[in-house]
């Protein structure tokens, strides 16, 4: 284990059984059990070599001990356990409890219209999600909103991504083989439900946004609100964290220990975002006047990413983490880039043309940027190929497929070039929607209006 815990192997089912367990089987699979895998799905195998030199190799390794420790420790100290090792035992005897609590559950509670309920609600914690709404917020809605929400998002992300890696427990399925999963579920899913369980990032999400959502209202719009709209807010939040936070349980990608890790970091997330830290508005004070902002960001990035804990096998949160990088990377520059360029003489825009005409700027815009994110893709994987490198490996699969699984093997520096790939890429995507596209909305005659 990096980063002060310990390097003690999950116990975990043979992934042939947790593979099953995804399935409708209810039953646990016949394949010898008791064995010691980690980490617990189908993952990608990187070949371990030295990247630069022996010297700057192990400093890399040292600092990315030396980053997970400062995201552990204090996880641990909130559960007063004296060490970080300690926390992640006890964690670990917790999983098991967890898996047949979910068992349980499922017993009770499941059917067929709970099955497509849940199912359903898994997609509204998802970055997908946000990537085809907070575009509409962007063009036509309110843009200092979106823009914050975006950061709320990625930041999340971001957070628990590195903690999962960092603690690396199970899932409740590769503990308890009977624990149900629908394959619909893990198709959902964006990593798949490949990737460590603590904390869960969807009841992170459901928590943060939504209760993020509430305070920027209430502080922005809310300057007249009366009891009933304080009520129809909180029994909206109420209804939109239950039914992802519950869902994770029921749809047993979950155990009640990795929603109440996500629980938390959501409810300190939303908290530093708005009142009463106002976190979002001093990010964005600081966008604005912070001189080469972009070359500031990018040495950020590089340096989270670079000493983002790596568990081999790889898990698919690494680039998860380039992605929400990538974003928050494009968002901050496309931000500083249209707020100059507004400040300089460009219209000021408007959001009251009409339906059709706002229908047709948004469908406009999600060409601009479908058409962009292909184009600098194909550029890039091309580019590298031709450099003696392979930016796109192969999907994820099962590691007892002996002979796909030896086609699957990443070396260091491909790693390395699909990261820039996918960083660069999502870069430009979330440059596109905050000033690309706006720009391309006022040289055809309707300019979209740009609050806050």
């Amino acid at each position: 284990m990096q980063g002060g815990a310990t390097e003690g192997l999950v116990h975990l089912r043979k992934v042939g059984e947790a593979i099953d367990c995804c399935g409708n089987q209810d039953v646990p699979s016949k394949r010898r059990k008791d064995k010691f895998v980690t980490p617990p799905m189908d993952t990608l195998k990187v070949e371990e070599e030295i990247l630069v030199s022996p010297f700057i190799d192990d400093m890399v390794r040292k600092g990315r001990d030396l980053f997970a420790s400062y995201l552990a420790v204090p996880v641990s100290r909130l559960h007063l356990d004296p060490t970080v090792a300690d926390c992640v035992e006890r964690k670990q005897r917790r999983v098991k409890e967890g898996a047949e609590f979910v068992l349980r559950l499922q017993k009770t509670l499941r059917n067929s219209v709970l099955d497509r309920f849940f199912i359903f609600w898994s997609f509204f914690a998802e970055e997908e999600f946000y990537l085809l709404t907070l575009p509409i917020m962007f063009w036509n809605v309110d843009y200092k909103f979106a823009r914050q929400m975006n950061f709320v998002v990625c930041g999340g992300l971001l957070w628990g991504n590195l903690l999962k890696d960092v603690f690396r427990l199970p899932r409740p399925a590769n503990v308890e083989p009977r624990v149900w999963v629908p394959h619909a579920a893990t198709q959902i899913d964006s990593t798949a439900c490949r990737d460590f369980g603590f904390p869960s990032t969807h009841a992170m999400n459901s928590v943060s946004n939504s209760l993020f959502a509430v305070l920027y209202y209430l502080e922005n719009y809310g300057s007249g609100a009366t009891a009933l709209t304080y009520c129809s807010l909180l029994l909206c939040m109420a209804v939109w964290i239950f039914c992802i936070s519950f869902g994770r349980l029921y749809l047993g990608v979950h155990s009640p220990m990795d929603v109440k890790g996500g629980f938390t970091l959501g409810l300190l997330i939303a908290f530093l975002a708005q009142r009463p830290v106002s976190l979002c508005d001093k990010i964005d004070a600081l966008l604005l006047n912070t001189p080469h902002v972009g070359l500031v960001l990018l040495l950020w990035i590089s340096t989270v990413l670079t000493l983002n804990p790596q568990p081999r096998p790889m898990t698919p949160t690494f680039m998860q983490n380039c992605v929400v990088c990538g974003l928050m990377f494009g968002a901050a520059v496309g931000f500083r880039m249209e707020t100059d360029r507004r400040s300089s003489g460009a219209a000021r825009g408007t959001n009251s043309i009409g339906i059709p005409l706002l229908v047709f700027r948004t469908i406009l815009g999600y060409v601009l940027v479908l058409v962009a994110r292909s184009l600098l893709k194909a550029i890039l994987v091309v580019a590298f190929r031709n450099a003696g490198f392979e930016p796109s490996p192969a999907k994820p699969v099962p590691r007892d497929d002996k002979t796909k699984a030896k086609q699957q093997e990443i070396k260091g520096w491909d790693l390395w070039a699909a990261a820039v790939v996918k960083t660069t890429v999502y870069s430009c995507l979330s440059w596109t929607i905050l000033c690309g596209a706006p720009a391309l909305f006022e040289l055809i005659g309707l300019p979209c209006a740009m609050s806050g």
